[in-house]
């Protein structure tokens, strides 16, 4: 089963990104992806029940994630725990780069990492090459909740790869997914930490599936090995019963 792990839905006003449940399907289908884990888009006014709506629309083809803001919404330990409880969330994504806040930020991050911890929820954030949020800004996060698993979305962009490594090779608890990452970047995380720290993301709509599963055929020569990071790791972090 393929399960990518990181694609945005919604219609957020006065934007021009946009990615309806219907769009994405048409997407997965025509790329032959199983399931997809949703969230919205990164504009502050993100909204958590449309992503809600669609999983319950499609609950065999999305697994839904909340967007969490610490500075957008107040009260935003209260907040999550009410949506993950209500609309069954299974997992938490969080935009430093978008929401001004960095993730060297412990005390800002804390409601939103003692929430994942007590529903043991993964948490996916981004990374890129902004100050806020390049890979060793990672590190306090992870040392300070071991016990909640950190996605690393886009693994630093193709320039900070090497660096994204590291920074996992330092904390067991990070996982690093290849939305922008070259077929070399996604090869070298594979040789130096393992498939099973390694997932498919494609950050939909800006990317194509097609091309994410061309870089793993390309990259990864082990077939077991690219069967786990097409889906087999997201399915054992999010329990999934398949």
């Amino acid at each position: 089963m393929i399960i990518d792990c990181h694609n945005h839905i919604g219609e957020p006003w006065g934007t021009r990104d946009r990615q309806t449940p219907q769009e994405l399907l048409h997407r997965m289908d025509r790329a032959g992806i199983d399931m997809a884990v949703v969230f919205p888009f990164r504009y502050e006014n993100y909204d958590n029940r449309y992503t809600y709506e669609a999983v319950k629309a499609h609950p065999d083809r999305f697994i839904g994630f909340a967007m969490a803001a610490p500075w957008v919404r107040p009260g935003i330990k209260e907040t999550l725990r009410r949506e993950i409880e209500e609309y069954g969330f299974k997992g938490i994504k969080i935009h430093a780069n978008a929401h001004s806040f960095k993730m060297t930020a412990v005390i800002t991050l804390a409601d939103i990492f003692d929430v994942a911890r007590e529903y043991d929820l993964p948490v996916i954030a981004y990374s890129g090459d902004e100050l806020v949020a390049v890979p060793h800004t990672f590190i306090p996060i992870a040392q300070a909740y071991p016990d909640v698993k950190i996605i690393m979305a886009h693994s630093g962009f193709m320039q900070n790869t090497p660096e994204a490594i590291s920074v996992a090779k330092q904390c067991p608890n990070i996982y690093l997914a290849h939305e922008s990452g070259i077929s070399g970047g996604l090869g070298q995380s594979v040789r130096e930490l393992g498939a099973e720290r390694v997932l498919m993301g494609t950050d939909s709509p800006y990317w194509d599936f097609e091309v994410q599963l061309k870089k793993i055929e390309v990259a990864v020569p082990d077939e077991q090995d690219r069967q786990k990071i097409k889906g087999g790791n997201i399915a054992k972090i999010l329990k999934l019963n398949l």
